[in-house]
Parts: structure tokens; C-alpha cells; sequence
């Protein structure tokens, strides 16, 4: 079995932590692309949530609250991903 050192372990996870805070990586491109993808997300899950309220079911009020903070989210990282 490996053993692990768990300061260098540590130290390259807060490397890549301080990178992503920085807007270095993952790359812009991969970001931009993850950023659209969730908000395809997003809106699967709007869509499901007014599918679910008009059959009368309980999860569609939670499910539209969960697309529309995704498509947000997503848009503000989408805009600070262009203005770097």
C-alpha cells in the first residue's frame, strides 16, 4: 500500500485551491465550458420543476429554486470568467 505524505499532499491541493481563486485554472476555456454546461443544467431543471408543479407533484417548487440558482450562479461565473 502507498503511503501518502500529507504535507506535500496538502501543499499541492492548496496550490491548485489558490490557482482557481486566481482564475488560473482550470483554464478559461474548460471554465467557460463547464459554465454552460451548468447552465443547460439549470434549465433542465426549471423545466422539470414546471413539469412537476402543473402534474401537482411536491418536488417542482424545490426543483425550479435549484435550476434557477444553478442558471445563476453560472451566468456570474460566466461574466467573471470574461472579464478576466
Amino acid at each position: 500500500m502507498k503511503t501518502i505524505n500529507l504535507k506535500e499532499h496538502n501543499k499541492k491541493y492548496m496550490e491548485i485551491s489558490k490557482k482557481a481563486a486566481e482564475g488560473i485554472y482550470p483554464s478559461k476555456k474548460i471554465a467557460k465550458i463547464g459554465s454552460i454546461a451548468g447552465l443547460g443544467i439549470g434549465g433542465v431543471l426549471v423545466i422539470g420543476g414546471i413539469y412537476g408543479l402543473a402534474q401537482g407533484a411536491i418536488f417542482g417548487i424545490g426543483t425550479i429554486i435549484a435550476g434557477v440558482v444553478t442558471g445563476i450562479s453560472n451566468i456570474i461565473n460566466l461574466k467573471r470568467i470574461e472579464s478576466k
